[in-house]
């Protein structure tokens, strides 16, 4: 059985809303900070994917040192 990659996941989850911004940005021209264009609004995500993601890290980190230790 494959192991789940939490930290990684984590961490990618937790910044896809900037990096969803960046990508609509380059396409529609603008700044990617810029709420008005469309594309600053996605950042907003970041207050649900952040918490989120933390908690993924965290789980990764103690599944890692739990791991360690029982060897």
């Amino acid at each position: 059985m494959k192991r789940f990659p939490f930290i990684r996941a984590g961490l990618i989850f937790a910044v896809s809303p900037l990096l969803l911004a960046l990508v609509t940005s380059i396409f529609q021209g603008g700044s990617m900070w810029n709420e008005a264009s469309g594309t600053g609004g996605y950042i907003w995500f970041m207050m649900l994917t952040l918490p989120v993601g933390f908690v993924l890290v965290v789980i990764g980190l103690l599944k890692l040192i739990i791991g360690r230790l029982n060897k």
